[in-house]
């Protein structure tokens, strides 16, 4: 040791003023000398508390193991700075036994010295750390459970994950609370299935907290895997976060678990998944809603019928042609009024075969969308049903005829006027005024010699 480090060792050993002892042991603390550990050691034992604070501060500053022990014993100290101090030494040192010591900080009166220790265990961030930070869940302290969340979700870590989802468990409402915050801004999914096996939890606020939890990593993850995983979640709203999380994916890689969701059990998901396929809109989901139409119940293949609606591609158009042959009329009907949304001419050679349909309901449904899709290769198909005294769909085929608007389909408005139903007259009639009003096919209509229409008796 230099005449320098003699000189300090003297002055922290037997000056009279407890200042330039203090002085002394920070200036020792700051060579960086192993050989004044023992020096500062002793020095813990002053009866000056400022000359311990600056030997504690020293001593972590030279992160020598051989210290903690003594500044263990500074946590009895009255003083809460030299506590404080002590503790802060001990984080620096980091070693399980400094731990153990730094855990003790928790049990103190003083609510700065137990901060202190929180700060020390997470800086640490060790095994030993997080099973400490853990242990102080289980205390009677809110303020310091709180504490010790925050200091948990700053260290990444599985383990101190693990701690999170223990405080899931907490019954107070603000501990919960606060435990959920910080696994959704900490956002990472490691503990994903340890979230999701508290799902199962009977008590109703773990769920609820847990479910919280969950669909915050979830809202928050890029990782289409960890949203395919949440789909497993007992939880409807988990499921529901995860759908969501997919359809704003909106890659490919999300097309086969949203196909999957379309069997699960709770109704509105399944429509979910079924507006998400839709609002993707590729070749590949229009050909995923085609393929498992025919596994699933009608209801659901409403839904699938009507997202193929939404999607609208020549592919989707086949998988409505396909369903207007479903045994079930309600998806027949649904897939008939979809089809005229579409706006693709594909539809009219499917439509025209339902305008044949055993139930009035779908014929009237391919009658609409024909008009929607101004099909003008429907109209002598129409006429006929206009003609058929027995068809229950005249009104529609007169909107219908209206909208296409061809003078053929003129032409067959103004025949109506001779049919035998008052009501069908009346509606042709109608029709033709307004067709006139119009001015664009006023002269088809003159053409035909009609004007000035009147309805026959």
């Amino acid at each position: 040791m230099d005449e320098k480090k003699k000189s300090l060792r003297k002055k922290v050993e037997r000056s009279v003023f407890a200042g330039n002892r203090a002085a002394a042991a920070k200036e020792l603390g700051s060579t960086g000398d192993p050989e004044a550990v023992p020096i500062l050691i002793k020095a813990l034992e002053d009866s000056s508390p400022k000359v311990k604070i600056a030997a504690s501060d020293a001593l972590g500053r030279l992160n020598d193991p051989a210290a903690v022990p003594g500044l263990i014993k500074m946590l009895a100290e009255p003083e809460n700075t030299v506590k404080k101090t002590a503790i802060i030494a001990l984080g620096k040192i980091g070693t399980p036994e400094a731990v153990s010591g730094i855990v003790k900080g928790f049990s103190d009166p003083d609510k700065f010295v137990q901060k202190e220790s929180v700060k020390a265990l997470m800086r640490i961030g060790s095994l030993e750390s997080i099973s400490g930070l853990t242990e102080a869940l289980g205390s009677s302290d809110t303020p310091l459970k709180k504490n010790s969340i925050i200091a948990l979700g700053k260290i990444n870590t599985y383990e101190a994950g693990c701690g999170l989802i223990k405080a899931l468990e907490d019954p107070d409402n603000r501990v919960r609370q606060r435990a959920v915050k910080t696994l959704g801004k900490r956002g990472n999914p490691d503990v994903l299935a340890d979230l999701m096996e508290s799902l199962k939890d009977s008590r109703q606020p773990v769920h609820e907290a847990a479910s919280e939890a969950l669909r915050k990593i979830i809202a928050a993850s890029d990782s289409v895997p960890v949203m395919v995983k949440a789909l497993d979640a007992t939880d409807r709203n988990v499921r529901k976060t995860a759908i969501e999380a997919l359809w704003k994916a909106g890659t490919s890689e999300a097309i086969p678990p949203l196909l999957r969701e379309l069997d699960d059990a709770d109704w509105y998901l399944r429509s979910r998944a079924a507006d998400a396929l839709a609002d993707i809109a590729s070749p590949e989901a229009a050909l995923g809603l085609i393929k498992v139409m025919d596994i699933h119940d009608s209801p659901v293949k409403k839904i699938i019928v009507n997202a193929l609606g939404k999607i609208g591609t020549v592919e989707a158009v086949e998988g409505l042609v396909k369903a207007l042959e479903d045994l079930d009329s309600s998806v027949r009907e649904t897939a008939a009024l979809v089809l005229g949304k579409t706006g693709k001419t594909e539809a009219v050679p499917g439509l025209l075969k339902a305008l044949h349909d055993s139930k009035n309901a779908v014929q009237e449904a391919a009658v609409i969308s024909l008009g929607d899709l101004k099909a003008k290769d429907a109209v002598p198909e129409l006429l006929k049903i206009l003609d058929d005294p027995e068809a229950k769909t005249h009104k529609a085929v007169i909107s219908t005829l209206e909208k296409i608007g061809t003078p053929e389909a003129v032409s067959g408005l103004a025949r109506a006027l001779e049919n035998h139903g008052a009501f069908v007259r009346r509606a042709a009639l109608k029709a033709l005024e307004r067709v006139e009003k119009s001015g664009n096919t006023l002269e088809k209509v003159k053409n035909l010699g009609t004007s000035g229409f009147e309805v026959s008796e």
